[in-house]
Formats: C-alpha cells, sequence, structure tokens
C-alpha cells in the first residue's frame, strides 16, 4: 500500500475562491485564505533558517568530528585531553547558535517566553558596560554615555541583557582600535530610546536592508549572523523597533527604542556610574 505523502510548502499556494460579497461565506473564504497566508510565510520562514542552519553546523561538526579523532589517535595524555576539551568548545558554540535561532524563531512568531518585569534602563545599560569596560579600554575605546535617569520599560531583563550584550559585542569585535563609542539613552515620545553611535568603518555595504536577516552578515565578520537579528526580535516582542544607518562623517549607529513606563521606581534602585 502506498503511503500518501504530506503535502509541502508548495501545496500552500491554493486558496479558496472569494465570491463576491459581504455574506458569511465570502467572510469565511477571506478569513481561511488569510490564514493560509500567514502558514504559508511560517512554513517559508521555518525552511530558510533550517536551511541556513544546517549550512552553518557543517562545518563545525566536521571541525568536532576530526578533532575527536585526533583525540583517539593521541598517544599522549595532555594532547588527549586538549583535543577533548576543544571539541567541548565546539559543541558549546553549536548549542549557543541553535539556541539563539531558536530564540530568533520564536520571537518572530510572536511566542518567545518573557517575564516582564519593570527596570530602569539608565541602571542596566550602566551595570553591563561595567563588565564591558576592561576589553574596551583593552581595545583602547573611549567609551561617553550620557543616560537619561528615570527611564522605565516593562521587559524581560534577561532578553534585554543580551540584547545590549550583543550591541557591545558588535562595538567590541567590529571596531578597529581606538575608536569612540557614544551612547545615548532618552525618554521621546513613549520610548526609551538607546543610542549606540561609533566612528568606525559603518555597516559592510553588502548587508544594505538585510541587517537584522538571521545568518546575514559581512564578508569579514566572524560571527554567526544572528546578532542584530536576535536584537530585532527582541525589540519586537516588546513592541519596540531598532534600526541602523551610517553616519555622514563615518561610523555607524544603532538606535533601540523599547515602549517606556509611567511607573517609578524605589530610589533605592541600583544605579552605579560608569567609568569611560
Amino acid at each position: 500500500m502506498e503511503i500518501p505523502r504530506s503535502p509541502g510548502y508548495e501545496g500552500l499556494d491554493e486558496r479558496l475562491p472569494e465570491p463576491a460579497g459581504s455574506d458569511e461565506i465570502s467572510r469565511l473564504a477571506k478569513t481561511f485564505n488569510r490564514m493560509l497566508e500567514r502558514v504559508q510565510a511560517s512554513v517559508k520562514q521555518l525552511r530558510a533558517v533550517t536551511d541556513a542552519v544546517a549550512h552553518d553546523l557543517k562545518s563545525p561538526v566536521t571541525s568536532i568530528r576530526e578533532t575527536l579523532e585526533s583525540a583517539l589517535s593521541a598517544e599522549n595524555g595532555d594532547q588527549w585531553r586538549d583535543s577533548v576539551a576543544q571539541a567541548i568548545e565546539g559543541l558549546d558554540r553549536m548549542s549557543a547558535l541553535l539556541n539563539t535561532t531558536l530564540d530568533v524563531a520564536e520571537a518572530k512568531a510572536g511566542a518567545l517566553p518573557m517575564k516582564r518585569v519593570a527596570a530602569d534602563l539608565p541602571a542596566v545599560v550602566t551595570q553591563l558596560l561595567q563588565l564591558y569596560m576592561p576589553a574596551m579600554a583593552d581595545r583602547h575605546h573611549e567609551v561617553r554615555t550620557d543616560l537619561q535617569s528615570g527611564v522605565i520599560v516593562e521587559a524581560d531583563l534577561g532578553l534585554i541583557n543580551r540584547t545590549l550584550s550583543n550591541l557591545l559585542e558588535n562595538e567590541l569585535v567590529h571596531l578597529p582600535p581606538g575608536c569612540q563609542i557614544d551612547i545615548r539613552l532618552r525618554s521621546h515620545q513613549g520610548y526609551a530610546e538607546l543610542v549606540i553611535e561609533d566612528n568606525g568603518p559603518g555597516f559592510p555595504p553588502e548587508i544594505g536592508s538585510r541587517a537584522f536577516e538571521p545568518f546575514v552578515k559581512g564578508k569579514h565578520s566572524p560571527g554567526n549572523g544572528l546578532g542584530l537579528a536576535f536584537v530585532d526580535a527582541v525589540a519586537q516582542a516588546h513592541g519596540g523597533t531598532v534600526k541602523i544607518s551610517d553616519r555622514p562623517s563615518g561610523g555607524a549607529t544603532v538606535t533601540l527604542s523599547l515602549p517606556a513606563s509611567e511607573m517609578t521606581l524605589p530610589t533605592s534602585f541600583l544605579k552605579v556610574p560608569v567609568r569611560s
């Protein structure tokens, strides 16, 4: 007996005829067709993501296999342990890639789990910057901050911290030594607006308007092309936006906007000054 095949993406092209008028049958057909369009778009996005993940995992899987084969043939105990340690590091990178890919996909589909709390955004930015300042100093970057106090957002702190970390990592990875980085935060028209600006080389021309698509990156980027895609997905999940642009005088600008809250926090909330 022949087992029927499941319909593929191509089978979602068909639509119900939509009769003229506004009776119940016409409205039902239009609603069903809109639902098919959303399903088709989701399946198309899923295929694009899985194809990209499969492509990006091919090289690390091959590398890990070769490392483990080297460990099996090693006669020296230290060499064996070094090879296994390298393989574990490779597996950790693969795990991070898969987790971020799933987070982006869930956020795009509006299904990313979030636990929103009232957060003092300037304090969050300040605390995270404290962690990055030693690395910034090693690269001889000058970091200048101008953070308006009392800017509150209702957000998932874990996701916001990861988002800000991605933006700061981009500055570390893509800027040549000795650049100037300006970080400004303002409450503007109901939004908390965080602007990160630098005087580096700007965004690669090959990225263009596709900067927020998963796995899109510059030719010389060492990353996996998920950083800005994750930032965009988290911003949208919180009802906000992120925009990028090149400065006329040279350099790049990233603007993250999140809905501001009118809530107030206790004055005892932690605020630590940043040394630039």
